[in-house]
């Protein structure tokens, strides 16, 4: 690999950083990374720190002229599209609603490809689905989507760019990472469904390890038939569904419920902006409505955080909010003395974009200047 593209993918990590770390990083002297720099020119900016005593130390981050990154997220309940510039501002955007008939391999490529072409002059794209992506090929229950080949079905090959497909919850993973710093991250991503990602940072210049954890098909108990075709997913009692019926008193199906989720959306719209005027009251409503939710959730996420031997969670997703996290680390700590974990919100709305949109970056830092 390239110094010019170890200098890329150190600054895409850390976003900024002194010149001196990527020398000693790189493995180069002063007058080499200055070269190196020079080559770089339009692709990254040279500041300095000021006000200092003797010769300024100078940071290096990506230029906003860059590149240009469209990102997309495929979920159940909508597909949106950014376009970042290099320093992760957005551009553009456009969102469509993903209803019923969208949820099969054939409408949800016209559906994308919809979307794609509503943009042009990008550098490289991301794709981000809801379910699991093996190989480029999407296996998604929520999405009804079986052995699906973005790459193919919408010609991505034809844009002459790179491009990646993930997951969403491995989205969120990478924002996670590549945000904080942190080398290991565990990240939950609640809604009508309930994924999570654990994410480990190995090294720069080799690829990070993504293990997608399909919690709400772990076992739960009772005798609700999940959309996977198993029975007891904690999906079926743990996922914004279980708060739905308790809410609305609707005797529903959880399989009725996905397949038909656009019919429902006014409803969890309400139960999501419960706690938007800050009322005690509400409060204490939206407090009730989770409290099974939260102490079913508690008991797995506590003892997932046993066995990956993390001590944080941060919680992402439509269904997500600082009094569900709050709440999640307070009855998960009070179920055993090994508990020892804290739950953050995620509060940026577009982490999965964003995530993407970062490995869409890496990717194409790699193919343009690894050679």
């Amino acid at each position: 690999m390239k110094n010019e593209a170890k200098i890329l993918l150190q600054i895409l990590r850390h976003k900024k950083i002194r010149r001196k770390e990527l020398e000693k990083i790189i493995g180069v002297n002063p007058s080499t990374m200055t070269y190196l720099l020079d080559k770089l020119q339009g692709y990254i900016d040279i500041e300095e720190e000021l006000p200092t005593i003797g010769k300024p130390p100078q940071f290096v981050s990506i230029s906003k002229n860059a590149w240009t990154i469209l990102a997309v997220s495929v979920g159940r309940e909508k597909i949106r599209a950014v376009v970042y510039n290099g320093k992760g501002e957005e551009l553009e955007s456009a969102e469509y609603r993903v209803k019923s008939e969208h949820l099969n391999n054939e409408a949800m490529s016209e559906l994308l490809k919809r979307t794609i072409e509503k943009f042009y002059d990008f550098d490289s794209v991301g794709i981000a689905f809801s379910g699991n992506v093996v190989d480029g090929k999407v296996e998604s229950r929520i999405l009804k989507l079986k052995n699906y080949d973005p790459v193919k079905s919408l010609k991505l090959k034809s844009l002459g760019i790179p491009y990646v497909i993930i997951s969403d919850v491995e989205a969120i993973a990478a924002y996670e990472s590549k945000t904080s710093g942190k080398e290991r991250v565990f990240v939950l991503n609640y809604g009508t469904g309930i994924g999570a990602c654990y994410y480990e940072y190995h090294a720069l210049f080799s690829r990070d390890e993504f293990k997608n954890i399909p919690l709400g098909h772990l076992y739960y108990g009772g005798n609700e038939k999940c959309y996977c075709g198993a029975v007891g997913c904690l999906e079926t009692v743990a996922s914004d569904y279980a708060v739905f019926k308790k809410f609305t008193k609707q005797d529903i199906r959880f399989v009725d419920f996905i397949e038909h989720e656009e019919d429902y959306w006014t409803e969890l719209k309400q139960i999501r902006n419960i706690t938007k005027n800050g009322d005690e009251s509400a409060i204490a409503i939206y407090r009730n409505l989770y409290k099974e939710v939260v102490e079913k959730l508690a008991y797995v996420l506590g003892n997932a955080s046993m066995l990956l031997e993390v001590d944080e969670i941060a919680i992402y997703g439509e269904g997500s909010s600082p009094l569900l996290a709050e709440a999640l680390e307070e009855k998960i700590n009070s179920l055993s003395p090994n508990f020892n974990v804290s739950v953050r919100h995620g509060s940026v709305s577009d982490a999965v974009e964003r995530g993407i949109s970062l490995e869409a970056a890496v990717n194409l830092v790699r193919r343009k200047f690894s050679k």
